[in-house]
């Protein structure tokens, strides 16, 4: 019987592979993409260089590194493809480029950039001021947790002429690191952490208040709140308080009938709690005069279920949402919509950015609110 030996140097150079790979995806290595002398990595391998070396062009045939000769070894913007970048807009000659931040979930890029109404708002609004400005805009986006050193490195390539806006909060835990490279940075969005420096951010206490204001004009007593539980997050809380403040203020002996669900149904298990809280509303919309979506994500998905599930919600009921007043208009009765007013936040972000290229003066912090507004539509009904 003949016995194949295993080639000893072969497993140790797929396995240095894919510890290396792992190490490349947790940014072990320094944010300017430079790998340490292979000699160093040998030693911390703990194999001799040889086989390093057959790693490394292994790890050059996949695209995880590139090898430029004479300077070292460099990893890739291709590592894991846990980066992609967007032009928007390139910047006029001496002119800074604003990057866009946002990050998503791994395999999902096509629906994130599709999908995200914070991203695409705050692309449109920062493309007028950097239109004007003769600025550049792209959009740098990474996936959650993968790409964290890829997009750090990203940025230490471009530092001298890039500014960031941010609307991801995956990319907070970075900020200080790149505002220690000197790259300035605003975030944008219900973000609200004040121990961001600079960031302008939507009022969502505000835009609770302002829908549940425009049905207490109305006289809407008995009503139905839908939206996600306050203590998933500062965003949901903030919508819920706002809202809930000026009804019980206003109607001592008013009811709100409060059903949660989750802001998405994409897994098995949102799904399954979504069914769950539409199901229950389904049982309490005939005894409400007014019905209160508190995401235009969870009223694009409820409205379509309560149709249909036979629901035909009557021109008597007033149907008030936040976030869009864009697909208000596609349904009967219009909804009336809270917009946020990213695009005006996005806004004031890229002029404070402009204006600090231009070599204005940064104070040691600006933190600003962007005000909603009500959009009026056909379905809010005095009775």
């Amino acid at each position: 019987m003949i016995k194949t030996k295993v080639r000893e140097g072969n497993c140790k150079c797929s396995d240095i592979k894919r510890q290396m790979i792992t190490f490349l995806r947790e940014g072990k290595f320094p944010i300017d993409g430079k790998l340490p002398p292979l000699r160093e990595l040998s030693d911390k391998f703990n194999v001799s260089v040889a086989t390093l070396r057959k790693a490394v062009v292994q790890l050059e045939q996949s695209g995880d590194v590139v090898v430029r000769h004479g300077s070292g070894v460099y990893v890739s913007d291709r590592c894991g493809e846990s980066v992609v970048e967007t032009t928007i807009l390139n910047s006029a000659p001496g002119n800074k480029t604003i990057y866009v931040i946002d990050a998503f979930a791994k395999g999902d890029l096509e629906g994130h950039l599709s999908d995200n109404f914070v991203l695409n708002e705050t692309v449109q609004g920062v493309k007028e001021s950097c239109i004007k400005a003769q600025w550049g805009l792209k959009i740098i986006s990474f996936v959650i947790g993968d790409g964290n050193h890829a997009i750090m490195r990203r940025i230490s390539q471009s530092k001298d002429k890039a500014a960031l806006i941010v609307v991801s909060q995956h990319f907070l835990p970075m900020i200080e690191t790149v505002e220690h490279m000197g790259v300035p940075v605003v975030s944008v969005g219900p973000l609200g952490v004040k121990a961001l420096q600079y960031e302008v951010c939507v009022d969502l206490f505000e835009a609770g208040y302002m829908a549940g204001q425009h049905l207490v004009n109305l006289g809407h007593e008995n009503v139905l709140y839908l939206g996600q539980i306050p203590s998933v997050g500062k965003t949901a809380y903030l919508r819920h308080a706002g809202f809930c403040y000026i009804h019980q203020k206003t109607f001592l002996n008013g009811k709100i009938h409060e059903v949660f669900v989750p802001d998405s149904s994409s897994s098995e298990e949102e799904k399954q709690a979504f069914c769950q809280g539409a199901q229950k509303s389904l049982e309490i919309i005939k005894s409400v005069s007014a019905i209160f979506i508190a995401s235009e994500k969870i009223a694009m998905v409820a409205v379509p279920y309560l149709l249909q599930n036979g629901v035909k919600i009557p021109e008597t009921v007033s149907l008030v949402t936040i976030d869009n007043s864009r697909f208000g208009k596609a349904f009967t009765p219009a909804w009336t919509s809270v917009d946020l007013n990213i695009r005006g936040a996005a806004m004031a972000a890229a002029e404070l950015q402009i204006s600090w290229g231009k070599g204005l003066s940064r104070p040691q912090s600006s933190n600003s609110l962007a005000q909603p507004r009500l959009v009026l539509g056909g379905s809010a009904i005095q009775k």
